[in-house]
């Protein structure tokens, strides 16, 4: 999956996750650089923000499973920070 930029405004990665079963470990790449998002393990859910994101690069999320995973829900939104 990847989110675009298209433009070198600042922005988060805004992410909610649940799942029932198994173990999953989500990264993002910008700039090529693989930098830990969250872990959810079964039957965890989680929400939060990135830091700020700054440039006009691509944003690949990469999700990871140790093993089999099912009853999984993913949302990743691109936002602007408050000020």
């Amino acid at each position: 999956m990847h989110l675009k930029k298209n433009s070198a405004d600042k922005v988060l990665i805004s992410y909610e996750a649940s799942l029932r079963e198994g173990n999953i470990k989500v990264f993002y790449d910008f700039n090529d650089e693989k930098l830990n998002l969250f872990e959810i393990e079964t039957d965890g859910s989680v929400d939060g923000k990135t830091e700020t994101i700054t440039g006009n690069q691509t944003i690949y999320i990469i999700i990871e499973s140790d093993g089999k995973s099912s009853g999984g829900s993913f949302s990743f939104v691109l936002e602007k920070p408050e000020k």
